[in-house]
């Protein structure tokens, strides 16, 4: 439905414009703990070779600590891009672009909060395994 008018025009313009604002606030929103765990990587990687003793680091651990600083970039870049997002008149482009920076800021934060998590697992598992 193609609505010409003026109002109708400026009425579809600004609900996509607050879309915009509404998915910028949600990358927004995920991106402050991706930015805390992106730069808080190395004092968890002290913390779990003191509890690990020898043994090895998650591969997904050992992973995330050696791609900190392009997981912080992205931290930073990912609301950036979103806050930009929002003056962009190309509408259709822009809430697509912004849903997809959903999506990655979601995944990255999944993403790293596992591998910081790994380890507190393999710690708990390695004491419950030597009590029985």
């Amino acid at each position: 439905m193609n609505n010409t008018s003026p109002e109708g025009g400026s009425q579809s313009v600004s609900v996509a414009r607050a879309v915009r604002f509404g998915f910028a606030t949600v990358v927004l929103g995920l991106s402050y703990p991706n930015i805390q765990c992106a730069r808080r990587l190395h004092a968890f990687e002290q913390v779990f070779r003191d509890m690990l003793g020898d043994k090895p680091l998650p591969a997904v651990t050992t992973f995330i600590l050696h791609a900190q600083p392009a997981l912080l970039g992205l931290s930073i870049l990912f609301p950036i891009l979103a806050v930009v997002l929002v003056f962009i008149p190309r509408l259709a482009q822009s809430i697509y672009v912004s849903g997809v920076l959903i999506l990655l800021t979601f995944f990255q934060l999944f993403f790293t909060w596992h591998a910081v998590s790994e380890p507190l697992f393999s710690i708990i598992q390695g004491m419950s395994g030597g009590q029985q």
